[in-house]
């Protein structure tokens, strides 16, 4: 069984020693899974613009390995800015999970910008933290420490981990 601390070294070690590239995929590879969760809040709430998530992570998939243009990126930011949600208008579990879709992919257009690797961290975050809610919403009673231990958790971190072990040829 990993610990969070375990997993937190083992991911800096990770995310320290990979490429660009594979930091990139990393960030593509969540933005992804939790970009259903923003989805199904759009259509229950009415509100926001899922086809801006779908764009935003196409340009950041297009943008892989080629010299991104800060304007665009910078366009981008401010379109998905106003279509995050905000906690104060809307406070259920579906909004949650769409505040971290969203701030996923903010997070990394950012590093795109500007490749400081705190925004994977970020990225990762936002993945266990929508696992965590969730756990949380089919259980209220589970304890912290049982969430932290729960296999759902782990395996995320696992998932996140082999996601990182990938090199450039």
């Amino acid at each position: 069984m990993m610990t969070n601390s375990e997993f937190m070294t083992l991911f800096k070690s990770k995310v320290d020693s990979a490429s660009l590239d594979v930091l990139i995929d990393f960030g593509l590879d969540i933005c992804e899974r939790l970009q259903p969760e923003y989805t199904s809040f759009s259509k229950n709430h009415n509100w926001g613009d899922p086809n801006l998530l779908k764009e935003s992570i196409e340009f950041c998939r297009v943008g892989k390995g080629n010299m991104v243009n800060y304007s665009d990126i910078k366009s981008y930011l401010d379109k998905l800015d106003p279509n995050i949600p905000d906690m104060d208008d809307f406070g259920d579990f579906d909004s949650s999970y769409a505040l971290n879709a969203s701030c996923a992919v903010y997070e990394l257009l950012e590093y795109l910008s500007d490749k400081d690797k705190s925004h994977i961290f970020n990225i990762s975050t936002y993945m266990t933290d929508t696992i965590d809610f969730k756990l949380s919403e089919a259980d209220a009673n589970l304890t912290n420490e049982e969430l932290e231990n729960h296999p759902d958790i782990v395996n995320e971190w696992q998932y996140q981990l082999r996601c990182l072990d990938v090199q450039v040829k």
